[in-house]
């Protein structure tokens, strides 16, 4: 209340309650509705508690059902198969670009010979692992990955020796939270610098899930060089990585519980029963267990059975049970599972294989949404969280194993995606021929595109090119023969990567 309001009441009392109820419409008017308290947000709870704080007690039960849910349902599982199969796919590859032809080929040979052995427990590539630490990421929403540098005994010849061991978010010591400097802080395990910048982790060796058959670690310091922490970050200043399905854990669970029960449902219906109706108050259920056909009475029906003819004594009659149908259950499952899928970033095709409602429009269409969010994770975390860290700390062991000479302009490289297969082959194939013609993408980008490496490509087709024309084979699949042939293309003779001593057919007179 302003100091005329408080005038006005003061001279004019009923004149100022009139003034303060206008004004506390007009609060009303200019206020959120979301921000109101009342019947319809009586349940509702929410805090401004920083990101940190809102993960930190919450993250453990969250991570535990989360995978329970991969475990123990159908749709969990899939969720993560499908977008670690996008994201992944077969594997991720680095194309160096030095712009040094030989030594980028030199550059690329290390690595695939240090992919087959960089991991620590010995059975998986580095593809293998970059795919499992995306499946880490997406279950529990985040993994630790950490380089192990391998001992002149350990060592292979011509290998670099650097190995990598993943590590499950629980091996993060979350209990560790205090300042130890002034300059040092230690959050859910994580230790930071005076400017947010992490200096180390606290690990435990041993995973705290298995202290029933092994004895329980404390936890050590690693230093942040030697670790990488990967997870999606969806706020300023968050720590720790949440696992994927967080937002729709309980929808999921319902749904788990509704199809349990849509299943006993219909196991139910399945089964034909009837119940006896009788007006011999004399009988009761115990009675069947004890009359024979010697006392004069006839044996009581207790089962069915194929072609089975029943005699009922007077004053008896047989009722079916008819239990109600299970149609409507369809329309809500159908909801719930599009429901989930939208919560997990992927379509509902995708999530269930059912196609019967699609067509190739609206195939095209999620696709393309979907795409976009694969494409976000792919360059937005694994490329600077993992993949960039990773060929950094490979290149530098290289150089110190002299397996690759030192360079001031350092080793530059991209990462190939794997290839978004088309929907509609020759549509898209079309489309893309069209763009390198009018210059919205390069040559080099398309191949690319189809997770093949370009410089690779073009010595498999300079290779290819020279075998044929060494063995004399004319191929409808050569492009420099479909292109003489086309209305305005250069001639087979303008070509100097054709052979000349092929001779054209001769035309039939």
């Amino acid at each position: 209340m302003n100091a005329i309001d408080r005038v006005v009441a003061y001279f004019a009392p009923a004149s100022g309650l009139r003034r303060a109820a206008a004004r506390a419409g007009l609060d009303q008017v200019r206020n959120y509705d979301g921000a109101m308290f009342g019947r319809r947000t009586a349940g509702w709870r929410a805090t401004n508690a920083s990101a940190n704080v809102a993960i930190r007690g919450a993250l453990p039960h969250l991570r535990a059902r989360s995978r329970d849910v991969a475990r123990n349902t159908w749709w969990g599982r899939r969720i993560k198969e499908v977008f670690s199969a996008h994201a992944v796919g077969a594997g991720i590859m680095p194309k160096p670009d030095t712009g040094d032809k030989k030594l980028d080929r030199k550059v690329k040979a290390a690595w695939k010979e240090w992919g087959k052995h960089c991991d620590a427990e010995g059975q998986l590539n580095i593809d293998g692992l970059i795919k499992l630490a995306t499946d880490c990421i997406i279950e529990s929403g985040e993994v630790l990955a950490r380089f192990q540098m391998l001992s002149s005994a350990e060592r292979r010849k011509g290998v670099v020796p650097l190995e990598i061991q993943l590590l499950e978010p629980d091996h993060l010591d979350s209990s560790r939270d205090r300042v130890m400097r002034s300059d040092t802080i230690v959050d859910q395990g994580i230790e930071y610098d005076a400017r947010g910048k992490r200096k180390g982790f606290w690990i435990f060796t041993t995973h705290p899930g298995a202290r029933g058959l092994v004895m329980p670690s404390t936890s050590v310091r690693i230093d942040a060089q030697d670790m990488l922490h990967v997870y999606r970050k969806e706020r300023i200043g968050q720590g720790r990585g949440v696992p994927w399905c967080a937002a729709f854990l309980l929808k999921g669970r319902d749904v788990a519980d509704l199809e349990e029960a849509v299943v006993v449902k219909a196991r139910i219906e399945a089964c034909l029963s009837a119940f006896i109706k009788t007006n011999n108050t004399a009988r009761t259920l115990g009675d069947a267990k004890t009359e024979t056909a010697s006392n004069g009475q006839r044996r009581r029906i207790e089962t069915f059975s194929p072609g089975m003819i029943g005699y009922l004594d007077q004053g008896e009659d047989v009722v079916t049970v008819n239990p109600s149908s299970s149609i409507q259950f369809e329309g809500v499952l159908r909801t719930a599972f599009l429901a989930l899928a939208a919560g997990a970033g992927i379509t509902y095709d995708q999530l269930t294989g059912d196609f019967t409602q699609a067509n190739f429009s609206s195939l095209k269409a999620g696709k393309i949404e979907f795409r976009r969010i694969v494409e976000q994770f792919q360059h937005l975390t694994l490329v600077p969280m993992l993949l960039e860290p990773l060929w950094d700390r490979f290149i530098e062991t290289a150089i110190l194993a002299g397996i690759l000479p030192e360079r001031a302009a350092g080793y530059p490289v991209e990462w190939i995606m794997p290839a978004n297969e088309p929907i509609d082959p020759i549509k898209d194939m079309q489309a893309d021929i069209l763009a390198v013609r009018s210059g919205r993408m390069t040559w080099h980008q398309f191949v690319a595109a189809w997770g093949i490496d370009p410089d690779t490509q073009l010595d498999e087709i300079e290779a290819w090119f020279k075998d044929i024309d060494r063995r004399k084979i004319v191929l409808d699949t050569d492009p420099r023969r479909a292109l003489a042939s086309t209305k305005g293309g250069a001639s087979a003779e303008s070509q100097t990567e054709v052979n000349t001593d092929v001779k054209p057919a001769k035309a039939a007179k």
